[in-house]
């Protein structure tokens, strides 16, 4: 391997899972919303991290698991660009995606108030998944390492309000946090999204 001549050169390898492997993780989320008879929630979210730079994205689907269940399931894709880690006096950035797999309850607010009728709080706990692989390696120190690996399961913790619009449509308003995101420590991000129901919606 030849190196450049410079006097320190960081490279910043972030490794992407194969184009397939997304199609087939978008496609199984597809695919649960055609398997539902009943209404479906579809989601998607843009979300502002602690550190200045970091922000992304998130699609998702989620459903009861029950008729009339105030417990839901989801599965989400997430993207983050920018997450910062500090190794070795460093300050690194790097993209990071994964699926999440979550299971939440969701509590209206009982209330006469005609706004506050309308929001529901949901409570959110799971696991996600690490579909990228990151890596930085200190050409003058000759040291690789690893802050995430393909693969990685990591803690996830939310808190979202949604505000219904009508019976279909809600805005969401949360905050989303892992307590050990592999090597990078702690994750945490802000998000405002929209849902939308799919399907016939009952008990509304």
């Amino acid at each position: 391997m030849k190196f450049s001549k410079k006097i320190k050169i960081k490279s910043n390898k972030n490794r992407v899972l194969s184009v397939k492997f997304y199609e087939v993780a978008m496609g199984g989320l597809l695919a649960l919303s055609c398997t539902s008879a009943m209404a479906l929630d579809t989601s998607f979210s843009l979300h502002k991290g602690d550190e200045s730079k970091t922000k992304g994205i998130s699609v998702g689907v989620a459903n009861n698991f029950t008729k009339g269940s105030n417990w839901y399931w989801s599965v989400a894709y997430n993207t983050l660009d920018d997450v910062q880690v500090k190794w070795n006096n460093d300050e690194l950035y790097f993209k990071t995606d994964t699926i999440d797999a979550l299971i939440s309850y969701r509590q209206p607010l009982k209330s006469y108030n005609e706004f506050f009728k309308k929001i529901t709080i949901e409570y959110q706990i799971g696991a996600s998944v690490a579909l990228t692989e990151n890596k930085f390696f200190w050409q003058d120190l000759n040291e690789e390492k690893y802050f995430s690996e393909q693969g990685d399961i990591n803690a996830v913790l939310a808190v979202a309000a949604h505000y219904n619009f009508n019976k279909k449509t809600a805005l969401t308003l949360g905050v989303k946090y892992q307590p050990n995101f592999s090597e990078f420590g702690d994750v945490s991000s802000v998000f405002i999204g929209i849902n939308y129901k799919f399907g016939k919606v009952v008990g509304y």
